[in-house]
């Protein structure tokens, strides 16, 4: 039976900041481990500025800072209603891939917000495309003061909505075009959000079952308490969204035409130091353990993870190795360690 009364439209919004000052922003964004909205962060762009035109003008504009690149597109079906999700038996997606140039993905997207209503017309969308790969006249002007060094990702498409899913890194999502609504859990939701297969997903981390639009509560009981503790906001054109990692968030685009431009950063300094790398791993290791040697590793993870320095003061700073250095040789004799350990 479905259940339509957990409408996200209800849900609290996150905290909204509106300093313009980037130190403080930053200060703030940081002092409290939960998404934040901030209203016209990217109001001075060109890019928002020709969105808030028309659709016409935004296209046009990203075709003049385009570059030949050959891109991923998605390829929603019209019987989608444009989400990004799995086939019904969850062995595979229910989009295509394919390839095209910015220019190409632009023309699908502006037939479809085109198109008579009545018409069973292809969704078209562009994940997660390296911004100095594709447009690389556009970055210089995607002014930033809070993360000046970190490159940006561009999103664009038709109307999709997709899963609530977690970033490894924290994310700064800005809505340059369309409207997008962004509606988020607590990481400790995790049971109550009934999450799908973790090696096969849609678009690379492991996405929530749930239609947060339809939600089935004979299937998914335990979202209600989920539902319970969600955010969710709706953005404007030059608004921005804080997610810090590994937040749940599911992102519904709902302009015909719609651009979104993320920058995650994490203070990661290699590879290897990805949380979700790690989980595989950890599942792998210690799921099929005994449950005594489970806890056992448990109260490992615990002690060795834990930002309490007391667990290791025992151990002279200059042989603590990774367990307390951001020395790049340490880090890297650890990533050298890991590759000859897992590659064998």
């Amino acid at each position: 039976m479905q259940n339509n009364s957990f409408d996200i439209e209800n849900l609290p919004q996150p905290r909204v900041l509106e300093s313009n000052d980037s130190e403080d922003l930053l200060h703030m964004l940081n002092a409290d481990y939960s998404p934040a909205v901030i209203r016209g962060f990217a109001n001075n762009w060109p890019l928002v500025n020709a969105a808030k035109h028309s659709d016409n003008a935004l296209c046009e504009y990203l075709t003049s800072v385009a570059s030949n690149a050959i891109l991923p597109l998605i390829i929603l079906p019209e019987a989608t209603k444009g989400r990004m999700f799995y086939s019904d038996n969850l062995t595979s997606m229910n989009f295509q891939k394919a390839q095209g140039t910015l220019q190409q993905a632009l023309g699908h997207m502006t037939h479809y917000a085109n198109s008579d209503a009545k018409l069973a017309v292809d969704r078209v969308c562009v994940q997660s495309a390296r911004i100095r790969d594709v447009l690389p006249k556009l970055e210089s002007q995607l002014t930033n003061p809070c993360l000046p060094d970190t490159h940006p990702f561009i999103w664009l498409g038709n109307p999709v909505t997709v899963a609530p899913h977690f970033d490894e890194a924290h994310n700064i999502a800005i809505v340059a075009g369309g409207v997008r609504r962004f509606t988020l859990f607590p990481p400790e939701q995790i049971d109550n959000l009934y999450i799908g297969p973790i090696e096969q997903t849609p678009a690379g981390q492991p996405v929530s079952l749930i239609d947060l639009r339809n939600p089935d509560l004979s299937r998914f009981p335990k979202y209600a308490e989920a539902y319970r503790h969600g955010l969710s906001v709706e953005l404007q054109p030059g608004d921005a969204i804080y997610i810090p990692s590994p937040w749940w968030h599911s992102v519904e685009s709902q302009s015909k035409i719609n651009v979104l431009v993320n920058y995650w950063w994490s203070g990661n300094y290699v590879s290897s130091a990805l949380p979700f790398p790690m989980l595989i791993h950890a599942i792998q290791a210690l799921k099929h353990l005994p449950k005594e040697q489970q806890d056992a590793w448990k109260h490992m993870l615990e002690h060795y993870v834990s930002n309490d320095d007391a667990n290791h003061e025992h151990i002279p700073p200059s042989v603590r190795g990774i367990l307390s250095s951001k020395n790049q040789n340490v880090i890297n004799r650890a990533h050298q360690w890991l590759i000859q350990k897992l590659g064998r």
